[in-house]
């Protein structure tokens, strides 16, 4: 960890002050490129990867700060939240205003009641600030994190992700005994304003991924079977899923759906413009604790359901369909 640190962290840092440095000639280049249709979001992006740096590099050092001041305990803990919350809002902020994007959201009913079991479609790593811009803040939730391994090279979430009760696992490990004990962990002396939140699909979607585990596993009949029924999804990854299912103390499930974020999905598609403009539209669902079974192959199936409603929450988001509230969607108190 420490040596992983003493990489990124100046690399990090350092970069953030080069570019800066060079931001004069970089915006020129940029106003130039924008004039090419295939390279008009130049600028944008430009622009977000410097406020990206700016935040990484606030991010340090307020953690550092935070770590001098207060060490540990209760305000230690209360202060990387609030560094968490702003570091995700300053990013979206960011994003909103250099792609001019908008955002409409439904659903809202879901979000009240108590901290819930958050499970969101996964399809950029943009996407992820969505729980926590449009729940955790506005809520005061805290959210517990299962996060892929890979994210550690990002200093912040390194740094304060590992100080926060959340789980790294290995991409390709996420149904291991280890990463199923890992995200259970995360289960055990939930506080009443505490959540814990899980991507089913444990990577993000991408129609090489789907191709690519069609034909890993054409001879697996389930996988293959889910792999047609859900065809702008991955299936739920179940390890790391049920395991926070079956150690659930009473939490209800909160699902996210949303569409838009696809033209974030790679560094590509900022470049050529695509992402200019966006509505980004989000759908969130609550389903009970009451409703949840307690057997396994049943809270498999109840869990699949959810998926197909994913499926056709997203369908309906993309073509601009109104996606109404169902009593299922608010919390059983």
């Amino acid at each position: 960890m420490l040596a992983r640190r003493l990489i990124t962290i100046p690399v990090f840092i350092g970069t953030t002050l080069l570019m800066t440095a060079l931001l004069p000639g970089l915006l020129l280049i940029s106003l130039v490129l924008r004039l090419f249709r295939s390279m008009r979001g130049a600028l944008a992006t430009l622009l977000f990867v410097t406020g990206y740096l700016w935040c990484e590099t606030i991010g340090i050092l307020g953690a550092a700060y935070i770590w001098i001041r207060h060490r540990e305990g209760v305000p230690f803990l209360r202060a990387n939240y609030q560094l968490q919350y702003w570091w995700a809002n300053s990013l979206k902020v960011i994003a909103e205003r250099l792609f001019r994007l908008r955002f409409e959201v439904s659903g809202q009913r879901a979000l009240e009641g108590p901290a819930a079991l958050v499970l969101p479609r996964h399809a950029s790593i943009a996407d992820t600030v969505i729980p926590m811009v449009f729940y955790a803040i506005p809520r005061k939730i805290r959210l517990r994190y299962v996060l892929k391994n890979e994210l550690l090279i990002d200093p912040c979430l390194d740094i304060v992700g590992n100080r926060l009760p959340n789980y790294f696992v290995d991409r390709g490990g996420q149904d291991s005994e280890r990463a199923r004990h890992g995200v259970a962990s995360l289960m055990h002396h939930l506080d009443a304003d505490e959540g814990v939140l899980i991507y089913p699909e444990g990577t993000r979607y991408s129609s090489r991924k789907r191709a690519a585990l069609q034909a890993r596993y054409r001879e697996s009949t389930d996988l293959s079977e889910q792999l047609s029924r859900w065809e702008i999804l991955l299936p739920p990854r179940l390890g790391g899923t049920m395991a926070m299912l079956a150690n659930n103390p009473g939490r209800d499930l909160l699902f996210c759906g949303h569409s838009g974020f696809e033209g974030s999905s790679h560094f590509s598609n900022l470049i050529n413009g695509s992402w200019m403009g966006a509505l980004i539209r989000i759908h969130f669902w609550r389903v009970p604790f009451s409703e949840i079974p307690q057997e396994r192959e049943a809270t498999v199936q109840m869990l699949f359901r959810q998926w197909d409603r994913m499926q056709d929450t997203v369908r309906g988001l993309a073509a601009g369909r109104s996606i109404p509230d169902e009593p299922g969607d608010r919390s059983g108190i």
